[in-house]
């Protein structure tokens, strides 16, 4: 396979994804196949959802860490070529050119540790009961009244 370049962001059509306490939790909705990722994960996450391509987010985690821009490459191309794979991420256009040049480093990093995507396809089953409906917790509710 051919080192994946970018720029890349979710793929919103197929996937509903939230980041919450420093885990990512990202559900394919099309079948319900449930992923996760934390701590570094996590980041690379938030920094593809930024447009990144995979240059900038190997050496903004390559900053934030303070951990040898080779060895995040070595650990960072593996994820994104899964989440290719998986189809939760997609090609798309570079980020508009007056988006700010470095990511600011975030204050509550952990240790830096390999990313890895946890996959669990069991999930599907459960999810068929009971859909995610992205956006759901938006929509005004008849009436106006709060249930």
């Amino acid at each position: 396979m051919t080192e994946p370049r970018g720029p890349f962001a979710p793929n919103r059509d197929e996937v509903a994804a939230k980041v919450i306490d420093g885990e990512l939790i990202i559900i394919r909705l099309s079948d319900g196949t449930y992923y996760s990722m934390d701590n570094v994960g996590a980041r690379v996450w938030e920094l593809i959802d930024r447009q990144h391509d995979l240059a900038a987010v190997i050496e903004t985690i390559a900053a934030w860490y303070d951990v040898p821009i080779d060895r995040v490459g070595r650990d960072t191309t593996p994820v994104v070529e899964e989440l290719l794979a998986e189809r939760l991420i997609v090609p798309c256009a570079p980020a508009p050119a007056d988006r700010p040049g470095a990511e600011a480093r975030p204050s509550d990093l952990l240790a830096y540790d390999t990313p890895r995507l946890n996959i669990y396809r069991d999930m599907g089953n459960l999810l068929a009961l009971d859909p995610p409906t992205p956006g759901i917790d938006d929509l005004p509710l008849k009436g106006g009244k709060d249930r």
